[in-house]
């Protein structure tokens, strides 16, 4: 387990998958709230010297699985924090039965949240139903599978399975997002209003953090969805 270098505090784990012991790194991010609370999203296996770390932040208040995707280790983390609220998209109760979900991103979010981050969906992708979260704080901008930037991947089979998603050493969205896609309208729509968001910062659950001209390239990686680039606002001031 290690800590990148990112305005907000994130943990990064080593994950290995089948076949061939593929390594694809993960992030859970933990976002400040009011003082001596955060909210955890994405996470990962927490063990007793992580725990001390995160305890460090402040209360664990909210875990929160931001897409249909990322929920593995949800129920050890709750294991973890019981008084912690759970939090995801509507689709993972029925995904996850066994899963407490507390209250649905869909839903009005409690006021300690949104004080701090302005949560938004992802719309027209009803498989992945993808939340980011804009942290006003820091000034960044948390997503998950919306895009990877693994600028060095490891071993010669994440090297043949990331050329093959279009994400190999650079900033992309996966061809898998692109399959995904239902109402490119929709989807459009809502990038759009992300990247009117003023951050600075671009944090995603795989790969490295941005931290020059994030909104630019975070439009550039989805220069395909039309003959034309998705426009960014003149000013986020």
């Amino acid at each position: 387990m290690s800590e990148s270098t990112s305005p907000l505090p994130v943990f990064d784990f080593a994950q290995v998958l089948p076949p061939f012991g593929f390594e694809l790194p993960t992030r859970m991010s933990a976002l400040p709230l009011a003082p001596g609370r955060v909210a955890l999203i994405s996470p990962v296996p927490i063990d007793d010297a992580l725990a001390t770390r995160i305890a460090a932040l402040g209360e664990v208040a909210y875990l929160i699985a931001p897409n249909l995707l990322h929920h593995m280790y949800m129920g050890d983390a709750l294991r973890r924090y019981p008084s912690a609220r759970v939090l995801g998209p509507r689709g993972l109760r029925a995904k996850r039965p066994d899963l407490r979900l507390d209250l649905t991103l869909e839903e009005p979010l409690p006021e300690e949240l949104t004080r701090a981050v302005d949560v938004r969906l992802i719309a027209g992708a009803p498989a992945l139903s993808e939340f980011a979260f804009f942290h006003r704080a820091t000034r960044t901008l948390v997503v998950t599978d919306l895009v990877f930037n693994i600028e060095q991947p490891r071993g010669w089979f994440a090297h043949l399975l990331f050329s093959l998603a279009g994400t190999r050493k650079r900033l992309a969205a996966s061809r898998a997002i692109r399959f995904m896609i239902k109402d490119r309208a929709r989807f459009s729509a809502s990038l759009q209003e992300i990247l009117a968001l003023p951050f600075e910062n671009l944090v995603m659950a795989h790969g490295s953090v941005v931290r020059v001209e994030a909104r630019a390239r975070l439009a550039q990686a989805f220069s395909w969805l039309s003959p034309e680039r998705l426009a960014l606002p003149a000013s986020t001031t």
